[in-house]
């Protein structure tokens, strides 16, 4: 999986744009960049995430209740249909903060 990073609109929030699939074999080095100290928010789009299982979505799930402990902001944008149904098969879809496109996130921060 590629992982692009970029700044956000948002001062202190940081855009992963991943590309390929998200899965225990390839959470780790996306996991790594979250930790950076740098990054105080951040926004996932997983627009290019053709598929995402259980490690990748325990990695999302993780990292969100970080931030919420740590009062930090996230967002997952860009979603797949293919992907929007293992958020809804989990009933996750209804815990994480889940957003079309980046500029919808950015304006519920």
């Amino acid at each position: 999986m590629e992982i692009e990073q970029a700044p956000s609109r948002i001062s202190d929030v940081t855009v992963f744009r991943l590309k390929g699939p998200f899965t225990l074999s390839t959470m780790f080095a996306f996991q790594d960049s979250l930790r950076n100290a740098g990054v105080n928010g951040a926004i996932v789009d997983l627009t290019d995430v053709p598929y995402l299982d259980s490690a990748g979505l325990g990695v999302l799930l993780g990292q969100f209740a970080h931030a919420q402990r740590a009062g930090k902001k996230f967002a997952l944008v860009g979603i797949s249909a293919r992907v929007r149904i293992i958020f809804e098969i989990t009933n996750t879809d209804k815990a994480l903060p889940i957003f079309a496109t980046q500029a919808d996130a950015e304006n519920s921060f």
